[in-house]
């Protein structure tokens, strides 16, 4: 039997009226031809300018010469930005050092003198400052405490060198001391330092006189208050404690009135002088067992 016999034969049995939709060929209708090579690519680009099918070797606009070159072109460009009301940089980042030369520039022209505390120590080159180089005209816990421990001196034992105590004195001082403490309960006994508080009270009113006679009437042995505090803790923390066991208002935290602040001193054991703690330091490396703390409020 020849081959057109079978061809002949073969197509009485196909009914060609039912051949597969393009969408029902599946991957092998998958694909377009680029329009520049007519290479098969299963994933083709097509260029938003001018519409053409291109593979991915030829979908930059230069590689296939685009016909939409000029709209390519021309969506990049600018027209000229209007001039910005925006601060300069020079605005943002002053030179300082021009503007102080402009100052002193104008303080030396001007003949002025220095009135507040800040411009004569920077017209004398001076820049640090000792507790208690403050204005007279305040309340100053400083100078307060020295007249204090000055009137206290020659009468209270306490006030004399700790060289000059002797070792069992400084035990039995320090056994009253724990026994009678008083203390936020939570904290560990391994925790505790163990201190003596004085507060000492200022009315606005007192003169230098009647204050002079109140500071002689004050007996630290019998007017100062055994306290512990935790170890663990900064000075401030301790000072809000302490300020809250012996009921001594304190606002420190409340208020921007520096006469009203509380202070603490402690007296520096290599000069016998007094010296602010400051409220940031650890109670560990700021106080120890026995040490008696002064608080009182003003300026520093």
């Amino acid at each position: 039997m020849s081959g057109a016999t079978i061809n002949n034969i073969s197509n009485l049995f196909i009914d060609k009226s039912k051949k597969p939709d393009d969408g029902e060929l599946g991957i092998m209708n998958l694909g377009k031809n680029c329009s520049f090579c007519s290479q098969l690519d299963f994933l083709p680009f097509q260029c938003e300018f001018c519409n053409e099918i291109f593979c991915s070797d030829h979908r930059n606009v230069e590689i296939h010469k685009c016909k939409g070159l000029d709209k390519f072109n021309n969506q990049y460009s600018r027209s000229p930005s209007p001039p910005s009301n925006l601060p300069s940089s020079k605005t943002l980042f002053p030179d300082r050092e021009a503007h102080k030369r402009q100052i002193d520039a104008a303080l030396a022209t001007s003949g002025n003198k220095p009135t507040s505390i800040f411009e004569k120590a920077a017209a004398s080159a001076q820049t640090q400052f000792r507790v208690g180089d403050v204005a007279k005209t305040t309340p100053n816990a400083f100078k307060k405490l020295q007249r204090f421990l000055q009137l206290q001196r020659s009468k209270s034992s306490l006030l004399k060198s700790k060289s000059s105590k002797s070792a069992s004195a400084k035990i039995a001082d320090i056994s009253l001391l724990k026994k009678s403490a008083k203390g936020d309960s939570k904290i560990p006994i391994s925790d505790r330092i163990y201190i003596w508080c004085l507060f000492l009270n200022h009315s606005k009113n007192n003169t230098s006189d009647e204050e002079d006679q109140q500071f002689k009437n004050i007996k630290i042995e019998k007017e100062r208050k055994p306290i512990f505090v935790s170890k663990n803790w900064v000075v401030g923390r301790a000072l809000d404690s302490i300020a809250n066991e012996l009921h001594i208002p304190n606002i420190n935290n409340s208020t921007v009135d520096i006469n009203e602040k509380l202070n603490i001193f402690k007296l520096n054991e290599s000069q016998d002088e007094p010296i602010v703690v400051k409220n940031n330091l650890k109670t560990l490396q700021a106080f120890k067992n026995g040490d008696i703390l002064y608080l009182v409020k003003g300026t520093i």
